[in-house]
């Protein structure tokens, strides 16, 4: 007969094929992470439950604004190459949802290049810090079927977002209700096909799933979502400003007097890592149009 599980824990099944046969894949902090028999999805399991994922996220403990603010050079340049991207799909620009957005640097940079933009951000403090501080539309929460009216947005950022949801399959029903026919969806995450992404992204307190290029393109689909595209993702990192990163665990904490250091005398030393950690999806709403041959 199964144990128990602990208080603020629960055992879930796959959240792409509905099995319950898994191999195990990694454990961290003392978190199992498991892979799917049937479709190979990556995920922790049993996880943290709702109340202690909300606690988890408006505690410090992960998403510290601080974090975002010392890198936020850094991720200017990782945000204007994913605007670049989807630019080239959109040249008219229009309407934006960035579905975790922190504390704004892409919806910023967005409104910056003529995009007309909001967010929903899970985080009270960061989601204040958007409002507050750059006078971004950004509601705290998360997003839900009825936060905005269908056909909404021509676009749609999850930016190292869908490795943190309870549920990204549903997730990407609701992505796909409020994006406009023909509308798209731009998703980055940890590839954990890499070994960058198995060696520094398996953190099982804050990604409860993990894609493969295969499993992502499963995952869209099932959402009713056409994959235009998957490529590997190099992002900026500021390598003196790393203090409150969660990546390699405490390491950049035991470092910080030596960053801390390195930031006074040499300012933002700013890289790209050639690590093809992460990967990133594209993917669109279908209009129901016929399109030419070759068309994307």
């Amino acid at each position: 007969m199964p144990q128990p599980l602990p208080a603020g824990l629960e055992s879930v099944g796959c959240a792409l094929c509905g099995g319950d046969r898994t191999r195990p894949f990694a454990r961290r902090d003392g978190l199992q992470v498991v892979r799917c028999v049937g479709c190979g999805l990556v995920y922790v399991n049993p996880r943290f439950d709702a109340d202690a994922v909300l606690r988890h996220y408006n505690s410090g403990q992960s998403s510290r604004i601080q974090y975002y603010l010392d890198v936020e050079a850094a991720d200017r340049r990782s945000f204007a190459e994913l605007l670049d991207v989807a630019e080239r799909l959109r040249p008219a620009r229009g309407q934006v949802l960035d579905i975790g957005p922190n504390i704004g640097t892409g919806l910023a940079l967005a409104r910056e290049r003529g995009w007309q933009t909001r967010g929903i951000e899970i985080n009270e403090e960061a989601a204040r810090h958007c409002r507050e501080q750059r006078g971004l539309e950004v509601r705290s929460g998360t997003l839900a079927e009825d936060t905005y009216p269908p056909d909404s947005f021509d676009l749609v950022l999850m930016a190292d977002v869908i490795e943190h949801l309870r549920d990204p399959l549903g997730m990407l029903g609701i992505v796909a209700h409020v994006l406009k026919p023909g509308g798209f969806v731009m998703i980055s995450t940890p590839n954990i096909a890499s070994w960058a992404g198995r060696l520094l992204q398996v953190k099982p307190e804050e990604h409860l799933y993990y894609f493969t290029p295969a499993t992502m393109t499963g995952m869209l689909e099932k959402a009713g979502l056409e994959v235009l595209d998957q490529q590997a993702l190099d992002r900026y990192h500021n390598l003196t400003a790393m203090v409150y990163s969660t990546t390699c665990g405490s390491l950049f904490q035991v470092l910080a007097p030596v960053l801390r250091l390195a930031h006074r005398l040499l300012g933002d030393v700013i890289v790209k890592l050639p690590l093809r950690e992460n990967l990133l999806a594209v993917a669109r709403k279908p209009d129901g149009r016929a399109r030419t041959a070759g068309a994307p």
